[in-house]
């Protein structure tokens, strides 16, 4: 029997402009990308990584750091790939070349879409690191690419279905697999320049995922109490995003909290509330910082969490984007 394993791959976060450098591919899976690509026979990972970066980008990249290795099976459609990710920094303006038709430098809080293989999960990796410098935990299972884009697809249809009018399509990964098995999530509506436009979930794993998710895209839509019900007029202003929780887990040390990778819940008598653990990243919040939020979230006093009655919870999230819904094979 010929033995079958993995490609072994590199990809580069670049540092450069104040931003980090994105390159769009010219084949398929198209998309926007971090620069990398199959290391040689006989090549070091680091030798690779300067090598893809500099025929990809144009760019002389110094190494800095190694952020982790992402190893997912279903990462690339292609095949199998497992790739060691390091952060660079480099000067200069990027220059498309090799299998990159674009390369431009995108601000963390204004990325393109759809970010192709996993490197959605990577940018937000580094993003957290370099917030809170943890670095990122070992992976336990994530979602796989075809959850995600099932996940996806599900919450899409249903806000559609609800701003249209029209029923809504039932699809067989509905009945099956991860979208069948009880799960908790938020489903989060924005506008496309980032501003919110609703929020609303569970923490509780009460129902099916899938039919989960359709509840609380409606919710999102319609009955945040912060916003009135969106209108069909504003759909292709709005973009959606799907978290799917882990079970919350109470700690007894605010040194657990890890930014980035956990959302919190603060609990004190009948008042309770939550952030998920994007919202520490996108504001660049350390622990002290997200915990104040998330009591005043609560209603509470921001320095709600240091009293002994204050109950601490910590949870985390898959976090999909709407644009994964087309990477759905």
């Amino acid at each position: 029997m010929t033995p079958r394993n993995p490609y072994p791959t590199v990809d580069i976060v670049i540092e450069t402009g104040g931003g980090i450098v994105l390159v769009h591919r010219a084949h398929e899976p198209r998309g926007w990308a971090l620069p990398g690509g199959f290391v040689d026979y006989g090549e070091r990972y680091e030798d690779a990584a300067r090598r893809e970066a500099m025929e990809e980008t144009g760019l002389d990249v110094e190494l800095t750091d190694l952020l982790g290795v992402y190893s997912d099976p279903t990462r690339d459609p292609r095949h199998h790939t497992a790739s060691v990710v390091f952060v660079g920094r480099a000067t200069g303006e990027p220059r498309a070349g090799d299998d990159a038709d674009r390369a431009e430098v995108f601000a963390l809080d204004h990325l393109p879409s759809p970010l192709v293989f996993d490197h959605a999960d990577i940018v937000r990796d580094y993003a957290a690191w370099r917030a809170s410098g943890v670095r990122p935990p070992l992976a336990g299972p994530r979602l796989g690419r075809a959850d995600r884009a099932h996940i996806a697809l599900t919450a899409k249809d249903e806000l559609d279905a609800l701003l249209s009018g029209r029923a809504r399509h039932q699809a067989p990964w509905e009945s099956r697999g991860v979208l069948a098995e009880p799960g908790a999530c938020f489903v989060t509506l924005r506008r496309r320049n980032g501003e919110l436009r609703g929020c609303i979930g569970t923490t509780e794993a009460r129902a099916p995922l899938g039919a989960t998710i359709r509840e609380m895209a409606r919710a999102a839509a319609q009955r945040d109490p912060r916003f009135p019900p969106v209108e069909p007029a504003e759909r292709d202003d709005l973009t959606l995003e799907v978290s799917v929780l882990s079970a919350p887990r109470r700690i007894s040390d605010v040194s657990e909290i890890e930014v980035g990778r956990h959302g919190l819940v603060v609990t004190h008598g009948a008042r309770r509330g939550l952030l998920l653990p994007q919202v520490a990243t996108e504001q660049r919040w350390d622990r002290t910082t997200f915990l104040a939020h998330t009591c005043v979230k609560a209603g509470l006093p921001p320095d709600a969490w240091r009293d002994p009655a204050t109950e601490i919870e910590v949870f985390s999230a898959d976090v999909i984007e709407e644009s994964e819904a087309q990477l759905a094979g």
